[in-house]
């Protein structure tokens, strides 16, 4: 197990190898081929090809028949199918194994740290800047994390489906507003189940600059960063989908204190994100895929996935009166999302 634990790097190397330099969409689409004449078509030294091919037969990556010659996998093609999921082993490998070498060196450096430029990639890139500020300079690395994120997102059990696993009812004629809300997936969602619904989509300026014209007369888009103060004053229900998540718990606690000042008696806050079930509720395998999320906000952000404990404490910080109230968890079936539904009781 040790064995192959530490080993386990020679993986990804495979993996970065294929991705890289093309194999994939250099291989014959129903054929074979050799290996001299990959290397010739991807533009690789020979002995640096058959190491990479190789190694990649044994991960099944790339297959080898029983002639010698290299031909495609179940994997490979894949990867030549779906071009998003090229971008996300570019991307996660060019992020995420980049900067996991750094994790340890981060928190002896930085112990316990909540800010977004102490990580493991601040260390790995050597910038000053926070994850996110970095991607909005560097337009390639941006562009390949933007396409992984899509492959992500497309998962069923992030499917914007769920958002409809909350009794919007109660506020079918209210102001909801989508903090973070993106393009509008959610607004769109709701605009078309509510019509009577008034709805506000806020983000960053070069977020809403993309978003696309609606005909839902009911949606409206607003530029606002959500640790400034809220604009948006006496509204029925602010939302906030998939956005804590990727925050320090003290960021966390800022943009919901950055809304109290809006917020009037009975107002509700509601969190759609993850909800970690606590430590041995799961299979060994489903808990280690959540613990290796759970390093991957680390890394990246100082962010940490939260148990529903996690997340009252977490809440119950963001004011000392107490007057954030959590009244209701649901757990969607089949949704990596559930919701906290927060009243505002002040």
């Amino acid at each position: 197990m040790i064995h192959a634990a530490v080993s386990g790097f020679t993986n990804l190397v495979s993996l970065q190898g294929v991705a890289q330099f093309k194999l994939a969409a250099n291989l014959p689409a129903e054929s074979t081929t050799t290996i001299a004449e990959l290397a010739k078509t991807s533009g690789m030294h020979l002995d640096d090809a058959e190491l990479i091919a190789r190694n990649g037969v044994t991960r099944r990556l790339l297959l080898q028949h029983d002639d010698g010659k290299i031909g495609h996998s179940a994997a490979s093609k894949a990867i030549l199918e779906f071009p998003n999921l090229a971008s996300f082993v570019e991307g996660t490998l060019a992020h995420m194994w980049g900067a996991a070498p750094f994790v340890v060196k981060a928190m002896e450096k930085w112990p316990g740290s909540q800010e977004p430029t102490q990580t493991a990639y601040n260390l790995a890139h050597t910038t000053d800047l926070s994850f996110f500020e970095y991607m909005a300079q560097h337009e390639t690395v941006a562009r390949k994390f933007a396409e992984s994120m899509t492959l992500m997102q497309s998962s069923p059990a992030l499917s914007v489906d769920f958002v409809l696993g909350y009794d919007w009812n109660l506020h079918a004629s209210g102001t909801v507003v989508d903090v973070g809300g993106s393009q509008g997936s959610v607004a769109f969602k709701l605009a078309e189940a509510f019509p009577g619904m008034d709805i506000i989509v806020q983000d960053r300026p070069e977020i809403i600059a993309l978003a696309p014209k609606t005909a839902y007369k009911n949606v409206q888009f607003q530029e606002h960063d959500f640790f400034a103060p809220q604009p948006v004053k006496d509204a029925d229900v602010y939302f906030f989908r998939f956005i804590l998540h990727d925050w320090p718990t003290k960021y966390c606690i800022k943009i919901l204190q950055a809304l109290i000042p809006a917020l009037k008696r009975g107002a509700r806050v509601i969190l759609m994100d993850a909800i970690v079930p606590e430590p041995g509720v799961l299979s060994p395998f489903q808990e280690r895929s959540i613990r290796d999320y759970d390093m991957v906000m680390k890394m990246l952000f100082n962010a940490k996935e939260r148990t529903e404990i996690d997340w009252r404490k977490l809440i119950g910080d963001a004011d000392e009166g107490g007057r954030f109230e959590v009244i209701h968890v649901l757990r969607p079936v089949r949704s990596q999302l559930g919701f906290l539904v927060i009243e505002w009781t002040g």
